[in-house]
């Protein structure tokens, strides 16, 4: 609580302070002018190069500098407003690979917007799950703690520093941790009983394959309306998959078609 109250009054004191500069206009111009100077210059936000001026802009010059050093205001924002367009009425977003679940925390709110409008996350890492489990019972939505994967069982999962890599002990890698990890219960996605048609998101640490084999069924029902892949292996099996059910393979920044070596892939039903 005392640790709280310390934070709370410092942010109180930078609100006044800020709050005084805002209301003096001439003193405001003259510290971002000496910090940031007053040229016209490039940065990038959402993925696009922007021209804007340090000075009259400052606000978008200062969040390009701090997205640029952020994955999440970099890359995640943008990724999150290209899924989002794909929702609408009858719609189950399904979360694969939720972490602590912040893209199903924000699309949750679409079940505002839409009718029979769904949202269910899975998180294989049992530690993380809780914290996601959390989330979903602010927010919500669903949570599942499974590995999805193309055949029902176990795995055995290798882990590291941080929860977002974790991945099967046969594909682990120097990110992580010799002897830590877990064990999880493995199913198919279409397994479950999830309504409607399906926009899906995959952030899997090297099993996107698996997790689309594990879905094949709802794939050859044609329920699946799109999916979203961040830094996938595999890329071609990965793309002949997608490509044979009739999908759409797109670079998620500007919606252009895929080309081999981007990172990520939107992959839309025609």
């Amino acid at each position: 609580q005392a640790d709280r109250g310390v934070s709370g009054g410092r942010f109180d004191r930078l609100r006044l302070i800020q709050k005084q500069i805002n209301e003096r206009p001439r003193l405001r111009e003259w510290l971002t002018r000496l910090r940031h100077g007053a040229r016209d210059l490039d940065v990038v936000l959402f993925k696009r190069k922007l021209r804007v001026n340090a000075l009259r802009e400052n606000g978008y010059y200062r969040a390009a500098r701090l997205a640029h050093a952020n994955s999440l205001l970099r890359d995640e924002t943008l990724v999150m407003q290209r899924v989002s367009m794909m929702l609408g009425d009858g719609v189950t977003f399904v979360d694969v690979g939720a972490n602590i679940g912040i893209f199903s925390s924000v699309i949750a709110d679409a079940q505002r917007l839409f009718r029979d409008f769904h949202v269910v996350a899975f998180e294989a890492d049992p530690a993380t799950f809780e914290r996601l489990a959390v989330n979903a019972e602010r927010f919500g939505f669903e949570a599942v703690n499974v590995a999805l994967a193309a055949e029902t069982g176990e795995l055995d999962f290798a882990t590291g520093a941080v929860s977002g890599i974790a991945t099967r002990c046969d594909r682990a890698g120097r990110a992580h941790i010799a002897g830590r990890g877990f064990t999880v219960t493995a199913r198919r996605l279409d397994s479950f009983d999830l309504p409607g048609r399906l926009v899906i998101k995959v952030d899997v640490e090297q099993m996107e394959l698996d997790v689309l084999e594990g879905a094949r069924g709802m794939f050859e029902a044609e329920r699946v309306a799109a999916v979203y892949l961040d830094e996938f292996d595999d890329k071609q099996a990965v793309l002949d998959f997608l490509s044979g059910y009739g999908f759409d393979l797109m670079a998620p920044a500007r919606l252009n078609p895929f080309v081999p070596g981007r990172r990520a892939l939107l992959a839309v039903r025609r």
